[in-house]
């Protein structure tokens, strides 16, 4: 299951804007991450804050909102200048972008009714419009977002590989199935794998020295899509070479050696480009 993070993490990363970020220290000490978005296209300015756990969220998001937070906010705006490639041309500097009074609040505290009322109605009391995203609303979120792809790999390249992969075709809105994502404290990891293997439209292998190497979870995974991949007759398999060669692959199995993988030594982000345009495309 995604979690604040992961939305935190994804959201707001389309069209035409340049993002910074930076933190803020709250006055117990607490650390608070925020995104500014300048959004040219509109010409304005909005941001987003990181609440984590603590035990007074609502005096937190309160002073989120007061003036001081957020010029000190506001004040981190990098300066750019952007100019349209039309003929005719025109540049927005972004010293012109203006606050449009809307902050958006991804936080691990879960408010009550009554304290949403009290955040919003501080809000309009300075002209602004408050979004409160709480682990509730990324539970809602997160069971209507059925993963389209199945990672399966090493747990020695997740942090190498397998979660910078699901970090980045979330970002190309391509919902995946990635334990970190999908997994909540007391699921049957037996039985979430499986589902997970059975409903995605397709399984990305990475194939690494320590996956090949693997006799446990990886090998059943393997096992269980590859048979899927013969009973329905579809190419469900998307494999990713990362320091394995042909040979290694066909003393693997043989018959994944002739299917066309990608190459993890092209890049992050050109592997998840090529792999988001083969799963969503239908």
């Amino acid at each position: 299951m995604a979690t604040v993070t992961d939305y935190f993490n994804i959201d707001q990363t389309h069209d035409l804007k340049v993002t910074s970020a930076s933190e803020l220290t709250a006055s117990d000490g607490v650390q608070i991450l925020f995104k500014m978005f300048q959004d040219f296209a509109s010409g304005a300015i909005y941001l987003v804050f990181r609440l984590p756990q603590v035990s007074n969220a609502l005096e937190h998001c309160i002073s989120l909102i007061q003036e001081h937070s957020l010029n000190t906010a506001l004040g981190a705006a990098p300066k750019f200048a952007i100019r349209s490639d039309n003929p005719s041309g025109f540049e927005v500097e972004s010293p012109s972008l203006k606050f449009c009074g809307r902050v958006y609040i991804y936080s691990d505290n879960q408010l009550t009714q009554e304290q949403l009322t009290v955040l919003n109605s501080e809000g309009n009391k300075r002209g602004l419009t408050v979004q409160y995203i709480g682990p509730e609303w990324a539970a809602r979120r997160s069971s209507l977002e059925k993963p389209l792809a199945f990672i399966s790999y090493d747990s020695r390249n997740r942090d190498s590989i397998a979660r910078p992969l699901a970090q980045e075709l979330a970002e190309l809105r391509v919902p995946v199935w990635f334990d970190e994502f999908s997994l909540k404290v007391g699921d049957s990891l037996r039985d979430k794998i499986e589902t997970g293997l059975k409903e995605c439209r397709h399984c990305i292998l990475i194939l690494t020295p320590e996956f090949l190497s693997n006799d446990g979870w990886t090998k059943r995974e393997f096992d269980s899509v590859f048979t899927r991949e013969l009973l329905e007759k579809k190419k469900v398999v998307l494999p990713i070479w990362a320091g394995v060669s042909q040979r290694d692959i066909y003393e693997y199995c043989p018959s994944l050696a002739d299917k066309v993988a990608l190459h993890w030594s092209r890049g992050l982000k050109q592997v998840a480009g090529d792999l988001a345009s083969k799963i969503t495309h239908f």
